[in-house]
């Protein structure tokens, strides 16, 4: 019976090239599909923290009685073939007795908008990939462009917000919240939480 023929040499170095490169293409591959994942992460972390720093200055500086304001995870929801990707953040308020309320949720079946991509901020890169974060002031009509600032600059402070006024304004009369009023004097000794945590999920359903 005939002795069957291995490969030949050539043939097997051929083959062990062909191997190598696979193997180093697909790393390539998963190497920058992670880092491109990280890049959209950091994208979301920056513009949140400067969102969470708006809304944590804007009670801190116009109502009185708050102790302390942090933050749930940012929450990513949608972004299915026949939906728009949405990240959002839940406000949490407590007052100087202990209680806690969540901004942006429902009360009495009333809504009161939520705080996040449809909202309060867009989140994109340039033709550059150089990250692109807006603030939106719909009180004065403004978009403040933040993508430069690790923190909250003065101009894109809020001078006025109707919307989350009302939604303190019912926490109070819904009894979740005691003694916080708007007031100038603001609540200067406040503790402020932020939180970039990310997260797939309803912000609605926490916590």
């Amino acid at each position: 019976m005939a002795k069957r023929k291995g490969l030949s040499r050539p043939t097997k170095i051929f083959w062990g090239l062909l191997a190598v490169v696979l193997i180093a293409i697909t790393g390539i591959w998963g190497y920058n599909r992670y880092m491109q994942k990280k890049k959209v992460e950091q994208l979301y972390q920056h513009g949140f923290r400067l969102l969470e720093e708006q809304i944590a200055t804007y009670i801190k500086e116009n109502y009185s009685g708050v102790s302390k304001i942090e933050f749930s995870p940012i929450f990513i929801s949608g972004g299915g073939q026949h939906s728009f990707l949405n990240l959002d953040v839940v406000p949490v308020v407590y007052d100087e007795y202990g209680n806690k309320a969540y901004l942006g949720k429902s009360i009495e079946k009333q809504g009161y908008g939520s705080y996040g991509t449809g909202d309060s901020l867009r989140l994109a890169f340039d033709s550059a990939g150089e990250e692109v974060i807006e603030l939106k002031d719909f009180d004065a009509d403004k978009v403040y462009d933040v993508s430069g600032y690790k923190t909250l600059p003065d101009f894109a402070k809020l001078k006025s917000n109707p919307l989350m006024d009302k939604n303190v304004a019912a926490l109070v009369e819904n009894h979740q919240l005691e003694a916080v009023e708007k007031s100038s004097e603001g609540s200067p000794g406040i503790e402020i939480v932020y939180n970039l945590e990310i997260r797939k999920g309803d912000y609605t359903q926490w916590p």
